[in-house]
């Protein structure tokens, strides 16, 4: 980057615009193939007159935020606590009517 000058800095720039690299074009190959991998199985299974699904559909927009309307996290630690103790609490009870012992790998 020393060695660049500007008008050098002005042209990667501008090659940039025209063939990003990087981590957008990832995430939009991605979604291509996300895209790609949906539309086949809307085209399969799913009912004639399903609507396709499109690139931006799959496409992370890291400025916006998750939840429309959401600017931070609503759940409190409180929340988040009981959350993982039901959880746990559920597979305690799996694991305690389990007639057979769990099969080992690598036995």
């Amino acid at each position: 980057m020393e060695q660049l000058t500007a008008h050098q800095l002005a042209e990667w720039e501008e090659y940039n615009k025209l063939d990003p690299i990087g981590e957008w074009r990832n995430d939009h190959r991605l979604a291509y193939i996300c895209n790609t991998i949906s539309n086949l199985a809307i085209s399969i299974h799913a009912k004639k007159g399903t609507k396709m699904t499109d690139i931006k559909d799959f496409m992370i927009e890291w400025d916006k935020p998750i939840i429309q309307g959401a600017d931070k996290a609503t759940q409190s630690v409180e929340d988040m606590k009981k959350a993982m103790l039901g959880i746990a609490s559920t597979q305690n009870k799996k694991m305690k009517n389990r007639t057979t012992p769990p099969k080992m790998l690598n036995k």
